[in-house]
Protein backbone atom coordinates (compact mmCIF):
# COMPACT_ATOMS: atom_id res chain seq x y z
CA UNK A 1 0.00 0.00 0.00
CA UNK A 2 2.79 2.43 0.96
CA UNK A 3 4.63 1.56 -2.24
CA UNK A 4 1.54 2.43 -4.33
CA UNK A 5 1.09 5.79 -2.56
CA UNK A 6 4.74 6.66 -3.14
CA UNK A 7 4.42 5.86 -6.87
CA UNK A 8 1.26 8.00 -7.26
CA UNK A 9 2.88 10.91 -5.38
CA UNK A 10 6.01 10.71 -7.55
CA UNK A 11 3.95 10.77 -10.78
CA UNK A 12 1.98 13.79 -9.51
CA UNK A 13 5.20 15.67 -8.74
CA UNK A 14 6.61 14.96 -12.20
CA UNK A 15 3.43 16.14 -13.93
CA UNK A 16 3.28 19.30 -11.84
CA UNK A 17 6.94 19.98 -12.55
CA UNK A 18 6.37 19.70 -16.33
CA UNK A 19 3.44 22.16 -16.14
CA UNK A 20 5.58 24.65 -14.26
CA UNK A 21 8.40 24.30 -16.78
CA UNK A 22 5.95 24.80 -19.67
CA UNK A 23 4.57 28.00 -18.08
CA UNK A 24 8.10 29.30 -17.58
CA UNK A 25 9.01 28.66 -21.22
CA UNK A 26 5.89 30.47 -22.43
CA UNK A 27 6.64 33.43 -20.19
CA UNK A 28 10.25 33.75 -21.36
CA UNK A 29 9.66 33.09 -25.08
CA UNK A 30 11.43 29.76 -24.93
CA UNK A 31 14.86 31.42 -24.64
CA UNK A 32 16.16 29.04 -22.06
CA UNK A 33 14.97 25.99 -23.93
CA UNK A 34 16.56 26.95 -27.22
CA UNK A 35 19.73 28.03 -25.51
CA UNK A 36 20.21 24.40 -24.63
CA UNK A 37 19.35 23.08 -28.10
CA UNK A 38 18.52 25.45 -30.94
CA UNK A 39 16.31 24.49 -33.87
CA UNK A 40 17.28 24.75 -37.54
CA UNK A 41 15.17 26.83 -39.90
CA UNK A 42 15.97 26.11 -43.55
CA UNK A 43 14.94 27.78 -46.79
CA UNK A 44 15.40 25.79 -50.03
CA UNK A 45 16.50 28.08 -52.87
CA UNK A 46 16.97 25.47 -55.59
CA UNK A 47 17.04 21.74 -56.24
CA UNK A 48 20.38 20.72 -57.66
CA UNK A 49 20.53 18.50 -60.73
CA UNK A 50 23.30 17.62 -63.15
CA UNK A 51 23.84 19.50 -66.40
CA UNK A 52 23.00 18.61 -70.00
CA UNK A 53 25.55 20.38 -72.19
CA UNK A 54 26.06 20.96 -75.89
CA UNK A 55 29.29 20.00 -77.65
CA UNK A 56 30.82 23.38 -76.77
CA UNK A 57 30.00 23.11 -73.07
CA UNK A 58 26.97 25.43 -73.25
CA UNK A 59 23.96 24.51 -71.11
CA UNK A 60 20.97 23.02 -72.90
CA UNK A 61 19.01 23.10 -69.63
CA UNK A 62 19.34 25.32 -66.55
CA UNK A 63 20.73 28.01 -68.82
CA UNK A 64 18.68 30.84 -67.26
CA UNK A 65 18.47 31.99 -63.65
CA UNK A 66 16.76 34.33 -61.21
CA UNK A 67 18.23 35.86 -58.07
CA UNK A 68 16.71 34.80 -54.76
CA UNK A 69 17.31 37.02 -51.71
CA UNK A 70 17.49 35.15 -48.40
CA UNK A 71 17.18 37.57 -45.47
CA UNK A 72 17.06 37.67 -41.70
CA UNK A 73 14.29 39.75 -40.06
CA UNK A 74 16.43 42.86 -39.55
CA UNK A 75 16.35 46.52 -40.54
CA UNK A 76 19.64 46.12 -42.40
CA UNK A 77 18.17 43.38 -44.61
CA UNK A 78 14.96 45.35 -45.17
CA UNK A 79 16.87 48.36 -46.44
CA UNK A 80 18.52 46.31 -49.17
CA UNK A 81 15.26 44.61 -50.17
CA UNK A 82 13.47 47.97 -50.34
CA UNK A 83 15.72 48.95 -53.29
CA UNK A 84 14.58 46.10 -55.57
CA UNK A 85 10.89 45.39 -54.83
CA UNK A 86 7.71 47.42 -55.23
CA UNK A 87 5.97 49.01 -52.27
CA UNK A 88 3.22 46.39 -51.99
CA UNK A 89 5.66 43.48 -51.88
CA UNK A 90 7.89 45.38 -49.48
CA UNK A 91 4.97 45.93 -47.08
CA UNK A 92 4.22 42.19 -47.13
CA UNK A 93 7.88 41.33 -46.49
CA UNK A 94 8.07 43.83 -43.63
CA UNK A 95 4.97 42.33 -42.02
CA UNK A 96 6.42 38.81 -42.25
CA UNK A 97 9.67 39.99 -40.71
CA UNK A 98 7.79 41.50 -37.75
CA UNK A 99 6.88 37.94 -36.82
CA UNK A 100 10.58 37.14 -36.56
CA UNK A 101 10.62 35.00 -39.72
CA UNK A 102 13.39 34.73 -42.29
CA UNK A 103 12.20 35.36 -45.81
CA UNK A 104 13.09 34.54 -49.40
CA UNK A 105 12.12 36.77 -52.31
CA UNK A 106 12.63 36.37 -56.05
CA UNK A 107 14.09 39.58 -57.54
CA UNK A 108 14.65 38.29 -61.09
CA UNK A 109 17.82 39.62 -62.67
CA UNK A 110 18.06 42.51 -60.19
CA UNK A 111 20.79 42.46 -57.56
CA UNK A 112 21.32 43.68 -54.01
CA UNK A 113 24.42 44.60 -52.06
CA UNK A 114 24.87 41.56 -49.85
CA UNK A 115 25.58 41.79 -46.14
CA UNK A 116 25.53 39.55 -43.10
CA UNK A 117 21.73 39.73 -42.91
CA UNK A 118 20.83 39.38 -46.61
CA UNK A 119 22.43 37.11 -49.19
CA UNK A 120 21.64 36.49 -52.85
CA UNK A 121 21.51 33.01 -54.41
CA UNK A 122 20.98 31.99 -58.03
CA UNK A 123 18.00 29.77 -58.75
CA UNK A 124 18.36 28.14 -62.17
CA UNK A 125 15.26 27.53 -64.27
CA UNK A 126 15.54 23.97 -65.57
CA UNK A 127 13.61 24.94 -68.70
CA UNK A 128 12.87 28.22 -70.45
CA UNK A 129 9.92 29.69 -72.37
CA UNK A 130 11.46 28.56 -75.66
CA UNK A 131 13.35 25.48 -74.58
CA UNK A 132 15.61 24.19 -77.36
CA UNK A 133 15.75 20.48 -78.23
CA UNK A 134 12.97 19.77 -75.74
CA UNK A 135 12.14 16.37 -77.27
CA UNK A 136 15.74 15.28 -76.72
CA UNK A 137 16.44 16.83 -73.31
CA UNK A 138 13.03 15.65 -72.02
CA UNK A 139 11.31 16.71 -68.81
CA UNK A 140 11.01 15.98 -65.07
CA UNK A 141 8.18 14.97 -62.77
CA UNK A 142 7.15 16.78 -59.60
CA UNK A 143 9.83 15.00 -57.58
CA UNK A 144 12.57 16.18 -59.93
CA UNK A 145 13.11 12.80 -61.58
CA UNK A 146 13.54 12.29 -65.33
CA UNK A 147 10.46 11.16 -67.26
CA UNK A 148 11.63 11.36 -70.87
CA UNK A 149 14.62 12.12 -73.10
CA UNK A 150 18.13 12.53 -71.75
CA UNK A 151 16.63 13.50 -68.38
CA UNK A 152 15.29 9.95 -68.11
CA UNK A 153 18.17 8.14 -69.85
CA UNK A 154 20.70 9.51 -67.34
CA UNK A 155 18.41 10.21 -64.38
CA UNK A 156 20.37 8.04 -61.96
CA UNK A 157 23.40 10.26 -62.53
CA UNK A 158 21.79 13.67 -63.02
CA UNK A 159 19.63 13.37 -59.91
CA UNK A 160 21.67 14.46 -56.89
CA UNK A 161 18.96 14.54 -54.21
CA UNK A 162 20.57 17.73 -52.89
CA UNK A 163 19.43 21.33 -52.67
CA UNK A 164 20.90 24.81 -52.40
CA UNK A 165 19.73 25.99 -48.98
CA UNK A 166 20.07 28.79 -46.44
CA UNK A 167 19.91 27.77 -42.77
CA UNK A 168 19.30 29.72 -39.58
CA UNK A 169 19.22 29.05 -35.85
CA UNK A 170 15.62 29.49 -34.67
CA UNK A 171 13.46 28.97 -31.64
CA UNK A 172 10.74 26.36 -31.43
CA UNK A 173 8.34 28.73 -33.19
CA UNK A 174 10.62 29.29 -36.18
CA UNK A 175 11.65 32.79 -35.09
CA UNK A 176 15.22 33.58 -36.08
CA UNK A 177 17.56 34.00 -33.13
CA UNK A 178 19.42 37.25 -32.77
CA UNK A 179 23.04 36.99 -33.88
CA UNK A 180 22.59 33.82 -35.94
CA UNK A 181 24.64 33.55 -39.11
CA UNK A 182 23.10 32.61 -42.46
CA UNK A 183 24.50 29.21 -43.33
CA UNK A 184 24.58 28.50 -47.09
CA UNK A 185 24.79 24.86 -48.06
CA UNK A 186 25.83 23.35 -51.41
CA UNK A 187 26.53 26.68 -53.13
CA UNK A 188 29.77 25.33 -54.59
CA UNK A 189 28.63 21.74 -55.17
CA UNK A 190 29.98 20.42 -58.48
CA UNK A 191 27.51 18.79 -60.82
CA UNK A 192 27.74 15.69 -63.04
CA UNK A 193 27.04 16.31 -66.71
CA UNK A 194 26.00 14.72 -69.98
CA UNK A 195 27.59 16.31 -73.05
CA UNK A 196 25.65 15.89 -76.27
CA UNK A 197 26.84 16.28 -79.85
CA UNK A 198 24.30 19.07 -80.38
CA UNK A 199 25.71 22.49 -81.23
CA UNK A 200 23.45 25.06 -79.57
CA UNK A 201 24.06 27.59 -82.36
CA UNK A 202 23.01 25.12 -85.07
CA UNK A 203 20.09 23.89 -82.97
CA UNK A 204 18.84 27.46 -82.67
CA UNK A 205 19.21 27.96 -86.42
CA UNK A 206 17.20 24.83 -87.17
CA UNK A 207 14.39 25.66 -84.76
CA UNK A 208 14.18 29.22 -86.06
CA UNK A 209 13.98 27.96 -89.65
CA UNK A 210 11.14 25.56 -88.80
CA UNK A 211 9.20 28.25 -86.95
CA UNK A 212 9.67 30.94 -89.60
CA UNK A 213 8.42 28.46 -92.19
CA UNK A 214 5.31 27.63 -90.12
CA UNK A 215 6.04 23.91 -89.84
CA UNK A 216 3.25 22.79 -87.53
CA UNK A 217 4.10 19.08 -87.63
CA UNK A 218 7.50 17.89 -88.83
CA UNK A 219 11.14 18.33 -87.99
CA UNK A 220 14.73 18.58 -89.11
CA UNK A 221 18.11 17.05 -88.30
CA UNK A 222 21.66 18.15 -89.06
CA UNK A 223 24.42 15.51 -89.13
CA UNK A 224 28.16 16.08 -89.33
CA UNK A 225 29.22 14.11 -92.42
CA UNK A 226 32.72 13.59 -91.04
CA UNK A 227 31.81 11.70 -87.86
CA UNK A 228 28.04 11.13 -87.66
CA UNK A 229 27.56 13.58 -84.79
CA UNK A 230 24.04 15.00 -84.58
CA UNK A 231 24.50 18.78 -84.46
CA UNK A 232 20.79 19.59 -84.34
CA UNK A 233 17.59 17.61 -83.96
CA UNK A 234 14.20 19.32 -83.71
CA UNK A 235 10.62 18.08 -83.81
CA UNK A 236 7.45 20.11 -84.26
CA UNK A 237 5.19 20.91 -82.53
CA UNK A 238 7.09 21.52 -79.31
CA UNK A 239 5.80 21.11 -75.77
CA UNK A 240 6.42 23.10 -72.61
CA UNK A 241 8.47 20.83 -70.29
CA UNK A 242 7.23 22.92 -67.36
CA UNK A 243 3.59 22.08 -68.15
CA UNK A 244 3.42 18.73 -69.91
CA UNK A 245 -0.17 18.14 -68.82
CA UNK A 246 -1.21 21.20 -70.80
CA UNK A 247 -0.50 19.49 -74.14
CA UNK A 248 -1.86 16.01 -73.50
CA UNK A 249 -5.12 16.71 -75.34
CA UNK A 250 -3.46 18.49 -78.28
CA UNK A 251 -4.50 16.77 -81.54
CA UNK A 252 -1.05 17.46 -83.05
CA UNK A 253 0.67 15.31 -80.37
CA UNK A 254 3.45 17.68 -79.23
CA UNK A 255 5.04 14.96 -77.09
CA UNK A 256 5.70 12.83 -80.18
CA UNK A 257 9.31 13.08 -81.34
CA UNK A 258 8.87 13.00 -85.10
CA UNK A 259 12.62 12.89 -85.72
CA UNK A 260 12.61 9.30 -84.46
CA UNK A 261 9.47 8.10 -86.25
CA UNK A 262 9.19 6.19 -89.54
CA UNK A 263 7.21 7.71 -92.39
CA UNK A 264 6.52 7.36 -96.10
CA UNK A 265 9.48 9.14 -97.69
CA UNK A 266 8.61 9.14 -101.37
CA UNK A 267 11.08 10.27 -104.01
CA UNK A 268 14.07 10.82 -101.72
CA UNK A 269 14.46 7.04 -101.97
CA UNK A 270 15.20 7.39 -105.67
CA UNK A 271 18.76 8.20 -104.56
CA UNK A 272 19.09 4.65 -103.16
CA UNK A 273 17.64 3.13 -106.35
CA UNK A 274 20.14 5.10 -108.42
CA UNK A 275 22.96 3.92 -106.16
CA UNK A 276 21.87 0.29 -106.49
CA UNK A 277 21.81 0.57 -110.29
CA UNK A 278 25.28 2.13 -110.46
CA UNK A 279 26.72 -0.37 -107.99
CA UNK A 280 25.45 -3.19 -110.19
CA UNK A 281 26.94 -1.99 -113.44
CA UNK A 282 24.08 0.04 -114.90
CA UNK A 283 26.15 3.12 -115.67
CA UNK A 284 23.78 4.59 -118.24
CA UNK A 285 20.04 4.21 -118.50
CA UNK A 286 17.61 6.04 -120.78
CA UNK A 287 13.85 6.07 -120.77
CA UNK A 288 11.13 8.09 -122.49
CA UNK A 289 8.47 9.22 -120.05
CA UNK A 290 4.93 9.64 -121.40
CA UNK A 291 3.52 10.81 -118.07
CA UNK A 292 2.30 7.43 -116.85
CA UNK A 293 2.66 3.69 -117.20
CA UNK A 294 0.55 0.66 -116.40
CA UNK A 295 1.75 -2.16 -114.14
CA UNK A 296 -0.48 -5.17 -113.46
CA UNK A 297 -3.53 -3.19 -114.45
CA UNK A 298 -2.64 -0.22 -112.19
CA UNK A 299 -1.71 3.15 -113.64
CA UNK A 300 1.36 4.84 -112.14
CA UNK A 301 1.69 8.52 -112.96
CA UNK A 302 4.25 11.27 -112.72
CA UNK A 303 3.20 14.51 -111.04
CA UNK A 304 0.13 15.83 -112.88
CA UNK A 305 0.77 13.13 -115.52
CA UNK A 306 3.60 15.28 -116.84
CA UNK A 307 5.30 13.70 -119.87
CA UNK A 308 9.01 14.30 -119.23
CA UNK A 309 10.21 12.87 -122.52
CA UNK A 310 13.66 11.31 -122.99
CA UNK A 311 15.54 11.07 -119.69
CA UNK A 312 18.82 9.83 -118.24
CA UNK A 313 19.61 9.33 -114.55
CA UNK A 314 20.50 12.97 -113.92
CA UNK A 315 17.51 14.51 -115.69
CA UNK A 316 15.21 11.90 -114.13
CA UNK A 317 16.33 13.00 -110.66
CA UNK A 318 16.01 16.66 -111.64
CA UNK A 319 12.32 16.26 -112.49
CA UNK A 320 11.74 13.31 -110.13
CA UNK A 321 10.17 11.13 -112.79
CA UNK A 322 8.31 8.17 -111.27
CA UNK A 323 8.02 6.08 -114.43
CA UNK A 324 11.76 6.35 -115.10
CA UNK A 325 12.55 4.84 -111.70
CA UNK A 326 9.94 2.13 -112.09
CA UNK A 327 11.80 0.97 -115.19
CA UNK A 328 15.21 1.43 -113.56
CA UNK A 329 14.11 -0.68 -110.57
CA UNK A 330 12.89 -3.45 -112.87
CA UNK A 331 16.23 -3.51 -114.67
CA UNK A 332 18.24 -3.41 -111.42
CA UNK A 333 16.18 -6.01 -109.54
CA UNK A 334 14.48 -5.95 -106.15
CA UNK A 335 17.20 -8.00 -104.46
CA UNK A 336 19.94 -5.60 -105.56
CA UNK A 337 17.99 -2.54 -104.40
CA UNK A 338 17.27 -4.18 -101.04
CA UNK A 339 20.95 -5.04 -100.62
CA UNK A 340 22.03 -1.45 -101.25
CA UNK A 341 19.22 -0.05 -99.07
CA UNK A 342 20.30 -2.28 -96.19
CA UNK A 343 23.94 -1.15 -96.57
CA UNK A 344 22.70 2.44 -96.40
CA UNK A 345 21.03 1.78 -93.03
CA UNK A 346 17.37 1.32 -93.99
CA UNK A 347 15.40 -1.20 -91.95
CA UNK A 348 17.66 -0.76 -88.90
CA UNK A 349 16.88 1.14 -85.69
CA UNK A 350 19.32 3.70 -84.33
CA UNK A 351 19.88 3.80 -80.56
CA UNK A 352 20.88 7.30 -79.48
CA UNK A 353 20.63 6.70 -75.72
CA UNK A 354 18.69 4.44 -73.39
CA UNK A 355 15.05 4.97 -74.31
CA UNK A 356 15.85 7.29 -77.24
CA UNK A 357 15.62 5.10 -80.32
CA UNK A 358 14.92 5.95 -83.95
CA UNK A 359 12.60 3.28 -85.32
CA UNK A 360 13.69 0.72 -87.87
CA UNK A 361 10.96 1.58 -90.35
CA UNK A 362 9.77 -1.00 -92.89
CA UNK A 363 12.10 -2.35 -95.56
CA UNK A 364 10.04 -4.83 -97.61
CA UNK A 365 11.30 -8.36 -98.10
CA UNK A 366 12.24 -9.82 -101.47
CA UNK A 367 9.06 -11.90 -101.39
CA UNK A 368 6.94 -8.80 -100.83
CA UNK A 369 8.59 -7.17 -103.84
CA UNK A 370 8.01 -10.13 -106.12
CA UNK A 371 4.87 -8.34 -107.26
CA UNK A 372 5.55 -5.90 -110.09
CA UNK A 373 3.18 -3.39 -108.49
CA UNK A 374 4.95 -3.56 -105.14
CA UNK A 375 8.33 -3.07 -106.80
CA UNK A 376 6.94 -0.11 -108.75
CA UNK A 377 5.78 1.58 -105.54
CA UNK A 378 9.10 0.78 -103.83
CA UNK A 379 11.09 2.34 -106.68
CA UNK A 380 9.93 5.80 -105.68
CA UNK A 381 9.67 5.30 -101.93
CA UNK A 382 5.99 4.40 -101.59
CA UNK A 383 4.01 1.29 -100.70
CA UNK A 384 4.77 -0.32 -97.37
CA UNK A 385 8.30 1.13 -97.26
CA UNK A 386 8.90 3.65 -94.46
CA UNK A 387 12.04 5.28 -93.11
CA UNK A 388 13.23 7.76 -90.51
CA UNK A 389 14.95 11.10 -90.83
CA UNK A 390 18.14 9.55 -89.45
CA UNK A 391 18.08 6.80 -92.08
CA UNK A 392 17.76 9.40 -94.84
CA UNK A 393 20.63 11.28 -93.22
CA UNK A 394 22.73 8.10 -93.27
CA UNK A 395 22.01 7.60 -96.98
CA UNK A 396 22.92 11.19 -97.84
CA UNK A 397 26.00 11.09 -95.63
CA UNK A 398 27.20 7.98 -97.49
CA UNK A 399 26.90 9.85 -100.78
CA UNK A 400 28.60 12.93 -99.29
CA UNK A 401 31.28 10.82 -97.60
CA UNK A 402 32.63 9.17 -100.77
CA UNK A 403 30.58 6.06 -100.13
CA UNK A 404 31.30 5.72 -96.40
CA UNK A 405 29.26 6.88 -93.43
CA UNK A 406 29.34 6.78 -89.65
CA UNK A 407 26.14 5.89 -87.78
CA UNK A 408 24.54 9.03 -86.26
CA UNK A 409 25.12 9.46 -82.54
CA UNK A 410 23.98 11.92 -79.86
CA UNK A 411 25.94 11.46 -76.61
CA UNK A 412 29.57 12.58 -76.65
CA UNK A 413 30.53 11.87 -73.03
CA UNK A 414 29.27 11.54 -69.46
CA UNK A 415 31.19 13.14 -66.60
CA UNK A 416 30.79 12.74 -62.85
CA UNK A 417 30.81 15.56 -60.29
CA UNK A 418 34.59 15.32 -59.89
CA UNK A 419 35.11 15.90 -63.59
CA UNK A 420 36.11 12.30 -64.28
CA UNK A 421 34.81 10.86 -67.54
CA UNK A 422 32.43 7.97 -66.85
CA UNK A 423 31.88 7.14 -70.50
CA UNK A 424 32.85 8.61 -73.85
CA UNK A 425 31.89 7.96 -77.45
CA UNK A 426 34.14 5.28 -78.84
CA UNK A 427 35.96 5.93 -82.06
CA UNK A 428 33.62 5.09 -84.91
CA UNK A 429 34.71 3.30 -88.03
CA UNK A 430 33.04 4.18 -91.34
CA UNK A 431 30.75 1.71 -93.05
CA UNK A 432 31.50 1.29 -96.74
CA UNK A 433 28.10 1.35 -98.41
CA UNK A 434 28.98 2.61 -101.87
CA UNK A 435 32.04 2.85 -104.06
CA UNK A 436 33.74 6.23 -104.37
CA UNK A 437 32.85 6.27 -108.05
CA UNK A 438 29.14 5.76 -107.35
CA UNK A 439 29.14 8.39 -104.59
CA UNK A 440 30.83 10.90 -106.89
CA UNK A 441 28.34 10.23 -109.71
CA UNK A 442 25.34 10.68 -107.43
CA UNK A 443 26.81 13.82 -105.86
CA UNK A 444 27.04 15.36 -109.32
CA UNK A 445 23.46 14.35 -110.09
CA UNK A 446 22.14 15.82 -106.82
CA UNK A 447 24.03 19.05 -107.40
CA UNK A 448 22.23 19.27 -110.74
CA UNK A 449 18.88 18.73 -108.98
CA UNK A 450 19.60 21.89 -106.94
CA UNK A 451 21.07 23.90 -109.80
CA UNK A 452 18.81 22.85 -112.66
CA UNK A 453 16.00 20.71 -111.28
CA UNK A 454 13.00 21.04 -108.98
CA UNK A 455 15.11 21.88 -105.90
CA UNK A 456 16.35 25.28 -107.02
CA UNK A 457 14.86 26.87 -103.88
CA UNK A 458 17.61 25.03 -101.99
CA UNK A 459 20.38 27.04 -103.66
CA UNK A 460 22.68 28.60 -101.09
CA UNK A 461 24.06 32.12 -100.95
CA UNK A 462 27.63 33.15 -101.74
CA UNK A 463 27.92 30.41 -104.36
CA UNK A 464 28.19 27.69 -101.72
CA UNK A 465 27.34 24.45 -103.49
CA UNK A 466 24.58 22.12 -102.33
CA UNK A 467 23.24 18.73 -103.37
CA UNK A 468 19.88 17.22 -102.56
CA UNK A 469 16.57 15.65 -103.43
CA UNK A 470 12.96 16.64 -102.84
CA UNK A 471 10.01 14.34 -102.11
CA UNK A 472 6.24 14.55 -101.86
CA UNK A 473 5.00 11.26 -100.42
CA UNK A 474 1.45 9.94 -100.35
CA UNK A 475 0.40 8.80 -96.89
CA UNK A 476 -2.94 7.08 -97.57
CA UNK A 477 -4.45 9.27 -94.85
CA UNK A 478 -7.34 11.56 -95.74
CA UNK A 479 -8.79 14.61 -94.03
CA UNK A 480 -12.04 16.15 -95.26
CA UNK A 481 -11.73 14.10 -98.43
CA UNK A 482 -8.18 15.33 -99.13
CA UNK A 483 -5.13 13.06 -98.99
CA UNK A 484 -2.32 14.25 -96.73
CA UNK A 485 1.25 14.30 -98.05
CA UNK A 486 4.61 14.10 -96.32
CA UNK A 487 7.06 16.53 -97.90
CA UNK A 488 10.84 16.25 -97.66
CA UNK A 489 14.19 17.63 -98.60
CA UNK A 490 17.37 15.64 -98.02
CA UNK A 491 20.71 17.17 -98.92
CA UNK A 492 24.24 18.13 -97.95
CA UNK A 493 26.61 21.07 -98.29
CA UNK A 494 29.07 22.27 -99.44
CA UNK A 495 28.66 19.71 -102.19
CA UNK A 496 32.29 20.01 -103.29
CA UNK A 497 33.59 19.48 -99.73
CA UNK A 498 30.68 18.09 -97.68
CA UNK A 499 30.39 19.08 -94.03
CA UNK A 500 26.74 18.67 -93.08
CA UNK A 501 23.77 16.57 -94.09
CA UNK A 502 20.38 18.22 -93.49
CA UNK A 503 17.01 16.46 -93.55
CA UNK A 504 13.78 18.46 -93.44
CA UNK A 505 10.32 16.92 -93.04
CA UNK A 506 6.82 18.38 -92.99
CA UNK A 507 3.52 16.61 -92.44
CA UNK A 508 0.48 17.71 -94.45
CA UNK A 509 2.65 19.61 -96.92
CA UNK A 510 2.25 20.77 -100.48
CA UNK A 511 5.53 19.68 -102.09
CA UNK A 512 9.10 19.09 -101.00
CA UNK A 513 10.29 21.73 -103.46
CA UNK A 514 8.14 24.50 -101.99
CA UNK A 515 7.92 23.40 -98.32
CA UNK A 516 11.27 21.91 -97.40
CA UNK A 517 13.91 23.05 -99.89
CA UNK A 518 13.65 26.68 -98.63
CA UNK A 519 14.03 25.47 -95.03
CA UNK A 520 17.19 23.58 -96.02
CA UNK A 521 18.50 26.83 -97.51
CA UNK A 522 17.77 28.83 -94.33
CA UNK A 523 19.51 26.25 -92.17
CA UNK A 524 22.53 25.84 -94.44
CA UNK A 525 22.96 29.58 -94.99
CA UNK A 526 22.94 30.17 -91.23
CA UNK A 527 25.47 27.40 -90.60
CA UNK A 528 27.79 28.82 -93.25
CA UNK A 529 27.61 32.14 -91.40
CA UNK A 530 28.23 30.52 -88.01
CA UNK A 531 31.21 28.50 -89.20
CA UNK A 532 32.38 30.97 -91.85
CA UNK A 533 32.25 28.30 -94.57
CA UNK A 534 33.34 29.61 -97.94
Amino acid sequence: MNTRLIAVFTAFCLAFGCICLRLYVLATGGADMVSVGNHDFTIEADRLRGDILDINGEKLVSADYENIVIAKPTYKALEEIRKVVDSQLFADIEKRMQNGSAISVNIGKLEITQNSDAVMLKKYSRYTDKQLACHITGYLNGEGRGVSGIEKSFDSMLYTGKSLTAGFDADVYGRILSGTQIKIKNSTLKMPSVTLTIDLRIQQAVENALDISDVICGGAVVIDVRNGAIRAIASRPVFDPRDVAGCLDDADSPLLNRTLGAYAVGSVFKVAVTAAALENGINEFYYKCNGSCEIDGVTFSCNNRTAHGELNMTTALECSCNTFFIELAKKTGADKILETASLLGFGQETVLAEGIVARSGVLPSTDRLSSSGALANFSFGQGEFTATMLQLATMMSAVAGEGSYVTPYLVERVTDADGSIISQKDKSYPVNALSKKTAARITGMLMSVVENGNAQKARLKNEITAAGKTATAQTGTFRNGRELYNTWFAGFFPADNPRYTVIVFKEDGGSGATDCAPIFKRIADKITDIEKIS
